[in-house]
């Protein structure tokens, strides 16, 4: 059963650090880095020299781009067989255990479907619905892959939150930082997709800028942001007003979102004033992935506390 659980958690890191490469790849304008799919320019080792690319692909070949993009390709490969073997473990520790063996399950098969929509992505030449959609595939999986973790751990060491007893507030209260955070995330990427249009048309003009040329839409970024903290907030004094009707994990995943939360309005000040960085975008963009697990760690000790 341990073997699962450490699977889990490999699968958990591996998978973040593809979403932080996926968000390395787009900002350094390596999408189309290899024109092609599943191969670079026709090879299935990327040409270190233009004299081996295919002639109708010369002009596209810039050899840091094709080799950033590979990488990324290949990574998504070895996250895809850690997925693979985490679930092959699920089944064999707790295919009886709902909880734990079918959101795993569910995380391979959505795998299968990600690396998929990585060829449309390039047959589309980066279409933005596309690129959104593959965003939040990816937010899916990790969150799946979190809540079967937690609950192996759960069966592994016993129930944490045995002595919980949240009102039914904190649920609702969880699932309004989750929407909130999808829709920040939706606003967030269209806006980065707008900046990047903007600066191909205009490549002298200062990022920040181009910023303000995309009007008051960039506003609803920062109000709901400000409504995202707010309710975080609240949730935090209902759980502080709990005592020890509140596990440590919960209480920790919630005080965690302040300082993500914080790392965030810093990185969105230093975007507005100090020039668009590609990146901070970066980080930016990755510190929202790490607050839709924190709201998936949150809703799974609730569950758990009501099982």
């Amino acid at each position: 059963m341990e073997k699962y659980f450490r699977f889990s958690i490999l699968s958990i890191i591996t998978t973040y650090l593809l979403i932080f490469f996926g968000g390395l790849v787009r900002v350094s304008g390596a999408g189309m880095g290899c024109p092609d799919w599943p191969k670079c320019f026709g090879r299935w080792i990327p040409p270190t020299n233009i004299n081996q690319v295919p002639e109708i692909y010369v002009e596209k070949f810039n050899i840091v781009l094709a080799w950033v993009e590979y990488i990324n390709r290949l990574f998504g490969a070895v996250v895809g067989f850690v997925i693979l073997l985490s679930c092959l473990f699920a089944y064999l520790y707790f295919k009886k255990n709902k909880d734990v063996f079918f959101p795993m399950l569910a995380a391979l098969i959505l795998t299968l479907v990600q690396g998929w929509l990585g060829s449309v992505l390039v047959h589309s030449v980066l279409n933005p619905i596309t690129i959104t959609f593959h965003l939040l595939l990816a937010l899916i999986i990790i969150g799946l892959i979190i809540y079967s973790a937690i609950r192996a751990y759960t069966v592994i060491k016993g129930n944490s939150e045995v002595n919980s007893n949240y009102p039914k507030k904190v649920k609702w209260l969880i699932f309004s930082i989750m929407i909130c955070m999808v829709i920040e995330i939706i606003i967030g990427t269209e806006i980065r997709g707008a900046l990047d249009m903007s600066r191909k048309d205009n490549p002298l003009i200062e990022g920040a800028i181009l910023l303000k040329m995309l009007g008051s839409f960039k506003y609803v970024h920062t109000v709901l942001g400000i409504f995202l903290i707010s309710i975080t907030y609240i949730l935090r004094n209902v759980l502080i007003n709990l005592e020890l009707s509140c596990s440590r994990l919960m209480l920790f995943s919630v005080n965690s979102m302040f300082v993500i939360f914080f790392l965030q309005i810093l990185s969105g000040e230093f975007l507005v004033f100090f020039d668009v960085r590609p990146v901070i975008q970066l980080f930016h963009m990755w510190f929202s992935s790490l607050l839709i697990g924190l709201c998936v760690v949150q809703y799974t000790c609730f569950k758990i506390s009501k099982a």
